[in-house]
């Protein structure tokens, strides 16, 4: 029986040592299949980390940021202006100078100036919408509000340099609007350039009238000057190009813009081409801080043709005394609300001051000019 049960045991012990080697293999071989079976279905190895947005281009370039495709931007925002102290060329001229010597445009050879402004504040709000058609392809469309203020200085009677007093008045209404496209013709992940091409129309009144103090003491409503009119009255081609670049902290650029009347206005006349280059530095000091500096030269010829109901006796009723030469040095900063946790939001702001002006004038100076504007991204 001991021998029987020896037996029995060493079978067992056998059929034992079988089962768990038959287990292990099957084990081994379940392991192995649902090895190869993660290593097929695992996840590729995430990608490699998006660039960083580009720095934000300074207030005043148009054409230069552009929103993502399938991605809308809103703006409003405001500007503001001042200007001041008349000049001839590049030289100061008194308003006694003005009074004695320039002749009044209607008729040259009798008359001379008898209203001569001594300061002009302008105040603009307006809106926009940018809208990302593709990655390279965008859309843009304005419109807004200005109002002007004049404080102008008048001299009495038909000749000499006594003053007779100030009168204050002022138009206000709709700009004119804008729609423009921009087209990415080439990037690389440090420089790219970009091409505009827009339109402006005449939604801006030019018929806006004000009311100043006579030479004769009384008071008289007429048709503002043509810079105290909200718009221009005419359907304006407006091409530019932009060329932007950044590595790491640092960005750059350059900028033309162009302002082209395509014909006169219903009331006779059309401003003068306009030309505006820029070029600017920035620094990003954060990725929610940019600050930029720039430089912003512009040329722009007199008024052509003439309105006949623009007839006082002042510079601005002169469609010759309108344009000249302009440089300006502006400081400007973009705030991203990633420092507040709203990706979205940004607010930026710039001014600054010309340090050149050679004028069609005698025409005021123009002292400085400040803008802010704040965008959503959608």
């Amino acid at each position: 029986m001991r021998k029987a049960r020896n037996g029995s045991s060493r079978r067992f012990s056998a059929t034992s040592r079988k089962a768990l080697a038959l287990a292990a293999a099957i084990y081994s071989l379940g392991v192995g299949t649902a090895s190869a079976a993660d290593l097929s279905v695992a996840p590729p190895p995430p990608p490699t980390d998006a660039p960083p947005p580009l720095p934000p281009a300074p207030l005043g370039v148009f054409g230069a940021d552009m929103p993502a495709a399938g991605r809308l931007t809103f703006s409003v925002g405001a500007q503001f202006s001042n200007l001041s102290h008349s000049v001839l060329g590049t030289q100061g001229i008194s308003s006694q100078q003005i009074a004695a010597t320039v002749p009044w445009y209607w008729n040259p050879a009798t008359s001379k100036l008898r209203l001569i402004p001594q300061n002009i504040a302008i105040a603009s709000q307006g809106v926009s919408l940018a809208y990302g058609v593709t990655k390279d392809i965008s859309i843009v469309v304005a419109t807004g509000m200005i109002e002007k203020n004049i404080d102008m200085l008048t001299f009495k009677g038909a000749s000499g340099i006594t003053p007779l007093g100030m009168s204050f008045s002022g138009t206000e209404g709709m700009t004119d609007s804008i729609l423009a496209g921009i087209w990415r013709v080439y990037q690389d992940p440090i420089n790219r350039i970009q091409i505009n091409l827009g339109m402006s129309f005449p939604t801006g009144g030019t018929d806006n009238t004000f009311t100043l103090l006579q030479p004769n003491g009384t008071y008289a409503t007429s048709r503002a000057f043509y810079s105290m009119q909200p718009g221009s009255g005419t359907f304006d081609l407006m091409p530019g190009i932009v060329y932007a670049g950044a590595l790491e902290r640092w960005s750059w650029g350059l900028s033309y813009r162009a302002r082209l009347p395509l014909g006169v206005n219903p009331e006779g006349w059309m401003y003068g081409d306009l030309h505006e280059f820029s070029g600017w530095g920035g620094y990003s000091w954060t990725p929610s801080l940019t600050t930029t500096i720039r430089v912003s030269g512009s040329l722009q010829g007199p008024i052509i043709g003439a309105d006949p109901l623009v007839v006082g006796k002042a510079p601005a009723a002169n469609p010759t005394f309108y344009g000249g030469q302009r440089i300006e040095i502006f400081g400007g900063a973009t705030i991203s609300g990633k420092c507040i946790g709203v990706d979205a939001f940004s607010a930026s702001v710039e001014a600054g001051i010309p340090v050149y002006q050679d004028l069609n004038g005698p025409l005021l100076s123009k002292n400085w000019q400040a803008s802010v504007v704040l965008r959503w991204k959608i």
